[in-house]
């Protein structure tokens, strides 16, 4: 299992940060990673909601994901499960379980917004995602990418 937390204090409430993060079309600007070209989605936001996103990953090519919203509590959490593709062509039992969320917390000055991920490896083909997350530093490549979110986050929501 991968995972990992980062945080940052933004100059904002948290009700005009989940105007950002909730707005899921514009997760795709957001993305720090760079790997999400172009995310749709009709909304509602609310649990069991789903958005596709076209994605390109070093290693693993492009693809596109479909996630489905599990926790949906303004102005606090958002969480979502993409569902990656099969690491064995065919097996669905070959995914791995992926959660990604934004937990907002208010504090004197604004919201300290936490983006966090957990990926747990699949009963089929967990060697061969630990060999591709070793050979493309996958793990490195996502902090990075969560504090650039967080930064682009911070800069949205900062910016008049």
């Amino acid at each position: 299992m991968w995972e990992g937390t980062d945080r940052i204090e933004v100059s904002a409430s948290p009700d005009a940060v989940w105007k950002v993060i909730s707005d899921i079309a514009g997760h795709a600007r957001l993305a720090g990673s760079g790997e999400i070209d172009t995310i749709r989605f009709d909304g509602p936001l609310q649990v069991g909601a789903t958005w596709e996103a076209d994605e390109h990953i070093r290693g693993a090519g492009r693809f596109t994901a479909v996630s489905t919203c599990t926790v949906c509590d303004p102005p606090r959490e958002l969480a979502w499960k993409p569902q990656a593709p099969p690491i064995k062509s065919g097996r669905d039992d070959s995914r791995p379980d992926i959660t990604w969320w934004f937990r907002l917390q208010p504090t004197e000055t604004g919201t300290n917004v936490e983006h966090a991920f957990r990926v747990v490896e699949p009963p089929v083909g967990a060697g061969l995602m630990k060999a591709f997350y070793a050979l493309t530093r996958r793990e490195a490549v996502i902090r990075r990418g969560m504090r650039k979110t967080l930064q682009n986050i911070k800069s949205t929501v900062e910016t008049p």
